[in-house]
């Protein structure tokens, strides 16, 4: 049986064990998409990812995402950490402290930026396209329900928006720390509440209550009416987003800042953003390799 070789790794996290778990198919020639499909439920975190040959001119690597139970086009920690990977095996050649390189995704290419110390990735960052908004067409209550909570949790002046760098995600804005770790995510009110989009927005809830004075807001998403787990660790697909919609309402001034999620999952997670007043985003965070190993198919 043919052996496919894969790296664990956990992105946005600087200890192992924390942060979102990943599994990285280093050479995934030969494998149809379904074999694919089949190893990213084997693997059953929240996406695994399969490295191949590109095919559009200037890309390092054409990158495959899976979920437990279908494919996604872009997803924030899969793309950090694969780039990770792939600047530790040398197929991201790196030159000096700091090498952006272009990923082949199903969104199209996309700029990564590895920052070495050593000789050795430190940090990866990922720009993200422009962020698109609107306005969520439901009532606020109905969207509280949907995570657990009541409208009363949720900051008043703070519009319900669905914003997408490619993944579209609610954007519900939570008074405190005690309100958003009593949210649960229900997936059949989830569903109902997105049953008109073809692709279903996932909630990202936000407190600027947090765990640690360092970090601008404290996050969590839920996913059980689109993937196979309830929730997630650490969203890079959302935290452009969510910088987007912070600058938009004037909630932060353009440039870096950071912000937590995973902690009610015990594993605690640190996503850095950068916007700009020109729309530009970037996503970053650090990665750590745990483990590695082989899958026969």
């Amino acid at each position: 049986m043919p052996a496919y070789r894969f790296v664990q790794v956990d992105v946005f996290t600087d200890r192992p064990f924390g942060g979102n778990q990943l599994a990285v198919f280093t050479d995934a020639r030969g494998l149809s998409p379904e074999e694919m499909q089949v190893l990213a439920r084997e693997m059953n975190f929240s996406e695994s990812t399969f490295v191949l040959p590109p095919e559009v001119p200037g890309a390092v690597r054409r990158v495959r995402i899976f979920t437990p139970t279908f494919e996604i086009p872009f997803a924030g920690h899969p793309t950090i950490g694969t780039t990770f990977v792939l600047a530790t095996e040398g197929v991201v050649a790196l030159a000096g402290l700091e090498t952006t390189v272009d990923l082949q995704l199903k969104i199209g290419r996309l700029p990564v930026t590895v920052m070495a110390r050593g000789g050795q990735p430190e940090f990866v960052w990922m720009e993200q396209r422009p962020a698109q908004f609107e306005a969520a067409p439901f009532p606020r209550a109905a969207a509280a329900a949907a995570v657990g909570l009541t409208e009363a949790d949720l900051v008043a002046d703070a519009p319900l928006e669905i914003v997408s760098s490619g993944v579209p995600f609610l954007m519900v804005s939570v008074g405190s720390l005690e309100a958003i770790r009593r949210a649960q995510g229900d997936a059949a009110a989830m569903r109902r509440l997105f049953a008109s989009y073809a692709e279903m927005p996932m909630p990202f809830l936000f407190t600027r209550e947090t765990e640690q004075p360092a970090h601008t807001a404290h996050a969590r998403m839920f996913c059980g009416h689109r993937l196979n787990l309830p929730e997630d660790a650490a969203t890079g697909s959302a935290a452009g987003p969510f910088g987007a919609y912070l600058l938009r309402h004037g909630l932060i001034a353009p440039g870096p800042f950071s912000l937590e999620q995973g902690y009610e999952m015990g594993r605690p997670s640190i996503l850095h953003v950068d916007v700009t007043a020109g729309g530009k985003i970037r996503v970053g965070g650090q990665v750590v390799k745990v483990g590695e190993g082989q899958m026969f198919v």
